[in-house]
């Protein structure tokens, strides 16, 4: 990892641009719908320190690089980290393409190194993550505390969080109910959650990861275990939740799954799921992206 992706909240934060022509307006487009505040610094106040003082980030964008130089040293030195378009050499952070949900954001970036990679990234990804998505992600935040309460226990949450995103909840959020439905739905699905639903999943352990569908990409996200040959299949299991715990086959067998399950775990088997299948489990196949041809093909 030659970079390391962070996001950083915007929230009550005074955000500095300085420069000029359509470079700058693109980085006011970008921020536009943050919560920021944004503070349009003049060429000559974008070169003193005081001018950045107390500003939480800086972006740059100017055609002339000695007034980038000046301007980009003038921010450090008042604390504030600067992008200065264009030009890696003098950036703090590099800004990368963006899926803009509003609480969901996705991010693809090189680094600087090569922008027009991450743009065909976010422009193959755009249309696979729903509108919806970012309601999801407020609604789920909103009543943390609620689902704190019922489930203190960590893991005991993320089971039944993992269950309420491919529910009837989650599916009412993406339709843009009301808040009064919402809730309904929320208490009847707290209500009867004392005995979660463990699922199991499959796929063979050389599917190309780029054939996943977003639904396949958040069942490995909630995963809380995946049975795999030391070794193998890192292409897929590099997806899958980092706490997730690996298990092999022979460690894994129908009755240590059948536990799992019993327990509500999420269990993706990355190796041939006969062995299970024949004990009576019946393991679905991980999603492919529509118009992908299946895997056996």
């Amino acid at each position: 990892m030659d970079v390391f992706p962070a996001f950083y909240p915007l929230a009550g934060r005074r955000v500095g641009l300085a420069g000029e022509g359509e470079g700058l307006e693109a980085r006011r487009r970008l921020l536009g719908g943050s919560p920021a505040e944004l503070v349009i610094l003049d060429a000559d106040a974008a070169v003193l320190p005081e001018a950045w003082a107390g500003l939480a980030l800086g972006f740059i964008a100017h055609p002339d690089e000695a007034f980038s130089i000046q301007a980009a040293d003038a921010a450090r030195r008042a604390g504030a980290p600067v992008n200065v378009m264009d030009r890696p050499a003098l950036c703090d952070f590099t800004v990368p393409a963006l899926i803009d949900r509003g609480a969901l954001v996705a991010a693809f970036g090189t680094g600087g190194a090569s922008p027009l990679i991450a743009a065909r990234l976010r422009a193959e990804m755009e249309s696979r993550v729903p509108e919806g998505l970012g309601r999801l992600a407020r609604f789920l935040e909103d009543n943390k505390a609620v689902l704190r309460r019922r489930y203190p226990d960590p893991g005991e949450r993320r089971v039944f969080l993992s269950g309420l995103l491919e529910g009837p909840v989650a599916a009412a959020v993406l339709e843009g109910r009301s808040e009064a439905d919402l809730q309904a739905l929320l208490a009847e699905a707290l209500s009867g959650a004392a005995q979660p639903r463990g699922r199991l999943f499959t796929t063979p352990g050389d599917t190309p990861p780029d054939l996943l569908s977003l639904r396949a990409l958040r069942i490995l996200s909630a995963t809380d275990v995946l049975v795999i040959h030391p070794g193998e299949a890192e292409d897929l299991a590099v997806m899958a939740r980092r706490e997730a715990r690996r298990l092999s086959p022979e460690a894994a067998g129908p009755g240590e799954v059948a536990a799992l399950l019993a327990e509500g775990r999420t269990v993706v088997l990355l190796t041939d799921p006969a062995p299970w299948r024949d004990a009576g489990l019946e393991p679905e196949d991980l999603p492919v992206a529509p118009g992908s041809p299946k895997v056996s093909d």
